[in-house]
């Protein structure tokens, strides 16, 4: 039920946000050079993806980073997150778990390893994404530590 209640919550942000003024080019929320600090490995430069309605999300590929795998780094503002929406989310999301030194608040979650952070009236996300598809799973403390770094990155451009 929780989960349910978190991704409609996501969704209804994510289509209200849709429908406000366009927020700048994620791309501007970290660099290639921040990207490589916090996964190391080569990293490309982010390209814009649109596939989400209102949500332009950058996207850094990085080829054999330090988890031992090639994936991608993810960064985006959220639209129509405000404060208060994002501590709902943070009660709400399963498995959140709270990450001080970001902004002003922030939590990772797990299960999409990724961070939502505040910071003044804007609410950003950093995300991990490396699957190792056939082999054993990504180390969890590992992949947490550099999306940490991801974020603290973020939370520096806001």
């Amino acid at each position: 039920m929780r989960a349910g209640v978190a991704v409609a919550l996501v969704l209804g942000v994510m289509l209200a946000g849709s429908a406000s003024a366009a927020a700048p080019s994620p791309c501007k929320l970290v660099t290639v050079a921040q990207v490589k600090a916090a996964f190391g490995g080569t990293v490309a430069a982010g390209k814009v993806d649109n596939s989400l309605p209102g949500a332009p999300v950058c996207k850094f590929q990085v080829k054999h980073s330090n988890l031992g795998i090639n994936g991608e780094a993810d960064v985006f503002i959220t639209p129509g997150q405000s404060a208060a929406t994002f501590k709902i989310a943070k009660k709400e999301v399963p498995g959140a778990v709270g990450v001080s030194g970001i902004g002003n608040a922030a939590f990772y979650n797990p299960h999409t390893t990724s961070i939502e952070l505040l910071k003044g009236n804007t609410v950003a996300s950093a995300q991990g994404v490396f699957v190792n598809f056939g082999g054993p799973p990504v180390n969890a403390a590992k992949i947490k530590a550099d999306v940490i770094a991801l974020a603290k990155a973020v939370a520096k451009h806001l």
